[in-house]
């Protein structure tokens, strides 16, 4: 068990949530949390995409692999031995209940939404201490989700499917069922799988901290047993409430809003969200058509209906909410199929083609532009055509520009270590260094300028690894902070030899 640099307290607002309880240090280890159930995600509106069917041991996708005991997904004769499998196969086995088959192996499987609440249950049977201790005194808001079409969907394929056709009626009741689901509705993360799809776990610890669209608290799941660890972002005095982010940081304040009362069943008033101008990030601003000088702000960002106006009290323009929440759905959906894009040149040109095609309708620090920027600092010198070697000086200074702009935008956000930040490090190391040896090469600087313009992209890369190194080893940004601290040793090297 890890040291205790916590304390749990409760009031109206919050309801539980963690306050530190020793001044903690930017990084400091808080706590780790076991999931008490792990498993797919649901296909509902308050989770990013559909699952397709997947081994209900490593998350792989399957096409027609079934568990020779119990007839549901299973890669192979491993996975259908693991013991994340076992106790749900017993109770498909059981009761002779076996998956439908399907005409399209990529489609949504709403089949597997009943296995994640089945997991929480069988946990509860197994540690009814730990479920009495730390679940019990869960929020699952039933009254909200009554009002909701998904409560129905469970009710037919999940509540009943378990009690009636899985045949536990004489183990659980209707009741407790809807518990489960409102538990990994309201509670649950989405985390990343060994098979690459996104799954769903409860921690039971993770769920009491506080939201904040600026947190000071940061999480990595480990994927070989996906053991979270909570760390400190930034120092965080003795008393202080630790928040974490439920939400995209990048998005903007009326999508953020949406999503947690959505998924989450409150309206964020946090110092980020009543603002404007997002704490001077612009992340939500809007150019104004009708006037040069003005930009459009909403009149108050609490309010769903607010009116959104410029702010040249000249122009007047003034347009709704609904219009706006309108054209970034319409917008986004196109920077969405970008993201489907394999990479290599066309997800370079297409998304600097979205740039130039929205610069006169977004602030250029908006949410949208900034996560095509985001995207676009990693593709430059990663992808045929752009290798980061053949890269002319002036598309080397706009992958650093990239990068910068998101970094300050992570200094308001998302302030001290994140994994955004460690890889956005991580890439303006290169266009840094490029951009010093290039000038040196031909003369426009000296070997001690040189040398001095070294040190920053030195210090991106020891930031980097520093950062990138809590992560799980095997995720992408595990691999990036060993990578990062390959380079910083080579780098070092190279410095000394000049």
């Amino acid at each position: 068990m890890d040291a205790k640099h916590y304390e749990i307290f409760r009031n109206d607002k919050y309801g539980r949530y963690l306050v530190a309880n020793k001044d903690l240090d930017g990084g400091e280890l808080i706590f780790t949390d076991q999931p008490f159930a792990v498993g797919p995600k649901a296909g509902k509106v308050n989770l990013s995409t559909d699952t397709p069917p997947l081994c209900l041991a490593c998350y792989c996708p399957v096409e027609n692999t079934l568990c020779s005991r119990c007839g549901w997904p299973v890669c192979g004769a491993q996975c259908e031995r693991d013991p994340q499998h076992a106790a749900e196969c017993e109770v498909f086995s059981l009761a002779k209940v076996r998956f439908q088959p399907v005409t399209d192996w990529t489609a949504s499987a709403p089949q597997l939404d009943c296995i994640t609440p089945l997991r929480l249950l069988l946990a509860k049977e197994k540690d009814p201490q730990r479920w009495q201790q730390e679940l019990e005194l869960m929020e699952v808001h039933s009254e909200a989700r009554q009002q909701r079409p998904t409560w129905r969907l469970d009710q037919v394929n999940i509540v009943d499917f378990l009690v009636d056709h899985c045949k536990l009626g004489d183990r659980i009741n209707m009741e407790l069922v809807q518990k489960a689901c409102g538990i990994l509705e309201v509670n649950a993360v989405e985390i990343p799988s060994r098979g690459g799809f996104s799954i769903r776990a409860v921690y039971p610890r993770l769920a009491i901290a506080a939201h904040s669209c600026v947190p000071n608290i940061v999480h990595t799941i480990l994927q070989d047993n996906y053991k979270v660890e909570i760390r400190a972002a930034i120092p965080i005095k003795k008393g202080e409430p630790l928040h974490l982010c439920y939400t995209h940081a990048l998005s903007p304040t009326i999508v953020r809003r949406e999503y947690l009362l959505e998924s989450k069943f409150f309206n964020c008033d946090c110092p980020r969200c009543s603002d404007p101008t997002e704490l001077g990030t612009h992340l939500s601003t809007v150019k104004c058509n009708k006037c040069d000088n003005g930009v459009i702000l909403s009149t108050n960002p609490l309010d769903n209906d607010a009116q959104w106006i410029c702010t040249e009290k000249s122009c007047g323009f003034k347009t709704s909410s609904g219009a706006m929440r309108k054209m970034l759905a319409v917008v986004q959906a196109e920077v969405d199929q970008l993201d489907a894009l394999e990479p290599g040149p066309q997800a370079i040109e297409q998304r600097e083609a979205i740039l130039n095609k929205y610069k006169s309708v977004f602030h250029p620090r908006h949410s949208i532009l900034i996560s095509i920027k985001y995207a676009l600092a990693q593709l430059y010198g990663r992808v045929a055509g752009y290798d980061i070697d053949e890269l002319p000086d002036l598309m080397l200074e706009r992958k650093a520009d990239f990068c910068r702009l998101v970094l300050k935008a992570l200094d308001v956000i998302m302030p001290g270590d994140s994994r955004m930040r460690g890889m956005m490090l991580y890439e303006l190391h290169a266009p840094l260094m490029y951009l010093a040896r290039n000038e040196y090469s031909i003369g426009l600087i000296t070997k001690e300028k040189l040398k001095d313009r070294l040190q920053e992209p030195i210090q991106c890369l020891a930031d980097a690894a520093r950062i990138l190194s809590r992560e799980d080893p095997q995720s992408p940004e595990g691999i990036t902070g060993q990578i990062a601290g390959q380079c910083l040793e080579q780098l070092k090297a190279s410095l000394e030899a000049i």
